[in-house]
């Protein structure tokens, strides 16, 4: 199934996509579910989950900004305090029972940047961002992949014809693999596996793939909409 972990509504003040809309939209390009990321808000989770159907799923999440750039928190459902440092956003996010992501770390103006990023133990950075040019994306896959962290993807969109221009592919079976993928991009073969972790635990990075551009690069663990924990390989095609 295909899901747009980076969303954005009415509830940032940079947009204003109605929490409805953007779910109608998301059906449209056949997703099955989409993370709403606000700025420093968790408003549009509710109206997103009120539009959804049974069968759609809405993630909670926000993205806060910190004193250095943009932090993702996966699974949470309550505001985040803004201009805190780093590692205080992280362990806060944790504290909460969520998965904190470095956003589109080296955006020239929302990224943490090079030093920043380094402050807090996240277990991904977001390295295929819709909204991100490809030499920033890239920059970010090299690092996790050089500090043997997760990666994640999401389209970042502010205006509905944004939506599911980055997506990430779950194929669950026996084993859940995961792929975020631009969707003009073309399908990755495979995955690695992990071994599934019980619910409530803090998730940490096993493996990272090989890649170019946002082509391919490969993360785990994520939080399931409803609040399950899964790991497994989650690659940006």
């Amino acid at each position: 199934m295909l899901l747009d972990l980076h969303n954005h509504t009415r509830y940032s003040p940079d947009s204003r996509v109605d929490p409805a809309a953007l779910v109608g939209v998301a059906r449209k390009a056949r997703l099955a579910g989409i993370a709403i990321t606000d700025h420093n808000s968790v408003g549009g989770i509710a109206a997103a989950e009120a539009a959804a159907d049974p069968d759609f799923l809405v993630i909670p999440a926000i993205e806060v900004s910190t004193k250095s750039g943009h932090v993702l928190g996966y699974g949470i459902r309550e505001v985040i305090p803004r201009n805190l440092s780093v590692s205080d956003t992280a362990e806060r996010i944790l504290t909460l029972g969520g998965v904190p992501v470095a956003a589109h770390p080296f955006r020239f103006w929302s990224g943490l940047g090079p030093t920043a990023v380094l402050e807090a133990r996240f277990p991904a950075y977001e390295t295929c961002n819709g909204r991100t040019l490809r030499r920033g994306n890239i920059r970010a896959r090299a690092l996790a992949r050089e500090r043997k962290l997760g990666e994640t993807g999401g389209s970042d969109s502010h205006f509905l014809d944004e939506v599911a221009k980055a997506v990430t592919v779950v194929d669950a079976g026996a084993t859940t693999y995961f792929s975020c993928s631009p969707r003009a991009g073309h399908r990755r073969r495979g995955g690695i596996a992990a071994p599934r972790r019980p619910s409530g635990t803090c998730p940490r990075p096993l493996v990272s793939g090989s890649s170019a551009g946002c082509e391919g690069s490969r993360s785990q663990v994520f939080l399931d909409p409803r609040d399950v924990l899964l790991d497994g390989g989650l690659g940006l095609l």
